[in-house]
């Protein structure tokens, strides 16, 4: 009940509309987490939690084989204009180069272009044809999640005081959970805008900067939507993210960082909020995450959000994580996750006939046009 109500409260605020619009927003594509099932069992064996977490237990770099089973489960399902159920692919642009950063010494940061990732794990052109292919088709809509889903100061910090981070590194491991060190070396580097001091902060404009520029030069074109990892950012950023072509943030749910609020409080922001710069929000209302419980009824509780968001005028934005759709480390993971999406995408166009698929940035250019 706490939860509808919750919802409730998200949906009746700020621009509404008619037409019954669904999308899909999916973080994390891009970055390493676990690198596979044989380094994933490696680091369990060494008594590294890794098992705690579905993101070190079942998340890794999207290959071929992921993308195209994902590609084929979307164009299953058609809404009233033929058009095939879409994914908002947000990407991190960037990972670790593992290997100029050992032969640095581990003194600085040194990175590599998602593509040079895709080369190293298996072949980079083909998987580039897909994403294209997938574009075209509007099944798999690729914008911009951040350069690393880290903050590359603090990973490397922990890197060389934590031994166990450094067990991870020398398997090209991004595991992301607690790893029995030290407090100093465990400060937050998932979340890649958030800061402690002005140092990081410079460091994570110009970071922003740098990953804007190479989203449209990988895509070919620039991102119009942004969302932070972990949705930790600060307002700074907007100036930014605006310069680069960045009109809508796809939540208006946002972390503070932590030299602003220690606690990271969240700052909400309504449905067709427009902030100094004119970048428009909305809110995500529907969440599916099967691999978060495989025992619980994803599919329903997604539908019951989605009648709650259509009951309210608001389109139904869906939060679903890539971690649902690898199947790398877990074909069990993938096969649950799509089964399940197949059948909640299918129940949609039934129960609401009208139903409209759309990606991120095609909602922000609807809200623009309609925004009184």
């Amino acid at each position: 009940m706490i939860n509808v109500l919750r919802k409730s409260y998200v949906n009746f605020r700020g621009w509404s509309t008619k037409r019954k619009l669904l999308l899909i927003e999916s973080d994390d594509w891009g970055s390493i987490r676990m690198p596979n099932r044989e380094v994933y069992n490696l680091l369990l064996s060494k008594g590294l939690p890794v098992d705690r977490s579905r993101y070190s237990k079942f998340d890794t770099l999207e290959s071929q084989t992921d993308l195209e089973r994902l590609f084929e489960t979307l164009a299953k399902v058609k809404d009233k204009n033929g058009n095939a159920a879409s994914l908002t692919a947000n990407y991190l642009v960037a990972n670790p180069d593992f290997e100029k950063i050992k032969q640095d010494d581990f003194k600085n940061y040194h990175y590599e272009d998602v593509f040079q990732t895709y080369g190293r794990y298996g072949d980079a052109a083909t998987i580039k044809k897909l994403i294209v292919a997938g574009t075209k088709e509007n099944v798999f809509y690729p914008q911009f999640h951040g350069r690393e889903h880290l903050h590359p100061l603090r990973w490397l910090f922990s890197v060389n005081h934590c031994p166990n981070e450094r067990l991870c590194f020398d398997h090209f491991a991004i595991p992301g959970v607690p790893l029995q060190c030290a407090p100093e070396t465990t400060k937050k580097f998932l979340a890649t805008y958030d800061y402690y001091n002005l140092e990081e902060k410079q460091f994570n404009e110009e970071a922003l900067v740098d990953g804007l520029k190479m989203f449209e030069q990988i895509f070919g074109y620039p991102s119009k939507t942004f969302i932070a990892p972990q949705s930790v950012r600060g307002e700074h950023l907007d100036g930014i993210l605006h310069k680069h072509g960045v009109l809508y943030h796809q939540n208006g749910q946002q972390l503070l960082p932590s030299l602003e609020d220690k606690n990271n409080s969240a700052v909400n922001k309504y449905w067709g909020y427009k902030n100094d710069f004119g970048m428009l929000y909305w809110r995500r209302n529907v969440t599916f995450e099967p691999s978060k419980n495989p025992n619980f009824d994803s599919v329903s509780s997604a539908l019951s959000e989605i009648k709650n968001a259509f009951l309210f005028g608001k389109p139904a934005v869906i939060n679903s994580h890539r971690v649902n759709f690898i199947g790398s480390i877990s074909e069990a993971n993938q096969a649950d996750s799509l089964g399940k999406l197949e059948q909640l995408l299918t129940k949609v166009v039934q129960i609401w006939p009208d139903v409209e698929f759309v990606n991120s940035q095609q909602l922000g250019e609807y809200m623009t046009n309609t925004r009184k």
